[in-house]
């Protein structure tokens, strides 16, 4: 499936609901979703849209250079990688180009052999150990033409996301095959003659993956798009180094310094930065998908996204984050 099909669906999707929608809000992670869902609501071609105000995205791949840059700087900053390792790739790589050398293709080698021993979803979790008849190999088929557009090329960076138990997506594969959880979901109604994994080799080309996100972001800013854009700080896929080398990159005023953010019982949960039209959060302890290692902290920013509330900056214990008046508030997003 081509990715403009993909925005296609969803348009007439909501085509399809817009009378009974109100409002629609988008909670959005990783590769496809970061790309899709903007592309949707700012498409010259469509007439109509689901009324779309609100966007939060999580660890998500914005620009090709700055993420790739800030994935390598991320690794030797986090002595994942060797300084060798680091300076052969800013020596012989540029991240500004969709194609790498020679030179450069092997120094990017030798950087994701590392993600071959450690999760690269989480750097300080332990990778899967298993037993099983079950593969536990946690690869992706390569996809030509995704983004980035050079990491992509590579074999480490197709490593399947395990969250909280690394070999979830072992039982997962197990589970949704078996006939009786299909005819529950109502999936493969048609009868696909392989079995369902977690990533297949079905679609082997993508072929309209934009290298930059940035213009389309600047133009839902513009739009008014209330906009929160989250990173776990463990994540070495996507990791916070690569979103803040984008977000700098955009331009935008800072309304707001650096400064932290409290969870419950006094505890520092994360930073964020409020720019002009955009919220920065950064969630300590977190991998790339933030629900799977922090649940309490995804959502209470959920919560708070969704009341246009923001993050406390200053230590409370729980249940009187907003006050004695607005307890109830506090209570809901900690449930």
């Amino acid at each position: 499936m081509r990715y403009w099909n993909i925005v296609t669906y969803l348009i007439e999707m909501f085509r399809m609901l817009q009378s009974q929608l109100v409002q629609f809000y988008i909670l959005k992670s990783s590769n496809l979703t970061s790309q899709s869902f903007p592309l949707l609501k700012y498409n010259n071609n469509s007439s109509s849209f689901a009324n779309i105000s609100f966007m939060k995205v999580g660890n998500a791949l914005m620009d090709d250079e700055t993420d790739q840059t800030g994935m390598v700087d991320y690794a030797w900053d986090h002595a994942v990688i060797s300084d060798r390792v680091y300076n052969n790739i800013k020596i012989k790589c540029n991240f500004s180009r969709p194609n790498p050398t020679q030179d450069c293709k092997k120094a990017l080698n030798a950087y994701f052999d590392v993600y071959y021993i450690i999760d690269m979803y989480n750097l300080y979790i332990p990778t899967c150990v298993s037993n099983s008849s079950i593969s536990s190999n946690r690869q992706h088929p390569v996809i030509q033409g995704v983004a980035p557009q050079i990491f992509s090329k590579f074999d480490g960076w197709h490593k399947r996301l395990a969250g909280y138990d690394p070999c979830a997506p072992n039982y997962t594969k197990v589970y949704l095959n078996r006939p009786d959880v299909q005819k529950a979901l109502h999936a493969n109604v048609t009868n696909i003659s392989y079995p369902w994994t977690q990533c297949s080799e079905i679609v082997p080309v993508w072929g309209d993956s934009p290298a930059s996100l940035l213009p389309t972001l600047k133009k839902l800013i513009a739009g008014g798009i209330r906009i929160w854009v989250l990173s776990g700080d463990t994540d070495g896929r996507i990791p916070v180094t690569s979103t803040r080398l984008t977000l700098n990159k955009l331009g935008l005023k800072i309304n707001k310094e650096w400064t932290p953010w409290y969870t419950h019982h006094k505890q520092v949960g994360g930073w964020r930065i409020e720019y002009e039209g955009l919220m920065f959060v950064s969630i300590r302890g977190a991998g790339h998908q933030v629900p799977s290692f922090k649940p309490r902290q995804a959502l209470q920013i959920v919560r708070h996204f969704l009341a246009n509330k923001k993050l406390s900056s200053t230590p409370f214990s729980q249940g009187n984050e907003f006050g004695k008046h607005s307890s109830s508030f506090f209570k809901q997003t900690l449930l």
